[in-house]
């Protein structure tokens, strides 16, 4: 969509509960930890993302990624338990999508 990537190394995976990855490997590595927690029907997803420098630019990249989360989790809910393809994902940065992209 953006043309954008990042390479992670998994580090732990516990089905159903928890996955814990090496986030950014290339640039300036993050923890990421996912959280599952049944709630009847539901699932509570917790992402806590750690291991940010402690600067200006370090707060800067940990609400880019909060905002980044947060984004892509609403849509995948509105995805999995509507089913319905949310636009605001490639809607957030219009200018920067790709053409092939902009076709679909």
């Amino acid at each position: 969509m953006y043309g954008v990537s990042t390479r992670v190394a998994v580090k732990a995976i516990e089905p159903s509960r928890r996955i814990l990855l090496d986030w950014n490997l290339e640039d300036r590595p993050t923890e990421v930890e996912f959280l599952f927690e049944s709630r009847g029907k539901a699932t509570w997803v917790e992402i806590i993302n750690r291991g940010f420098e402690d600067s200006d630019e370090g707060l800067a990249e940990a609400f880019d990624a909060k905002e980044g989360f947060t984004l892509v989790l609403a849509g995948a809910k509105l995805w999995l338990e509507q089913a319905i393809e949310p636009r605001f994902i490639l809607d957030r940065f219009p200018d920067r999508v790709r053409e092939t992209w902009k076709q679909r």
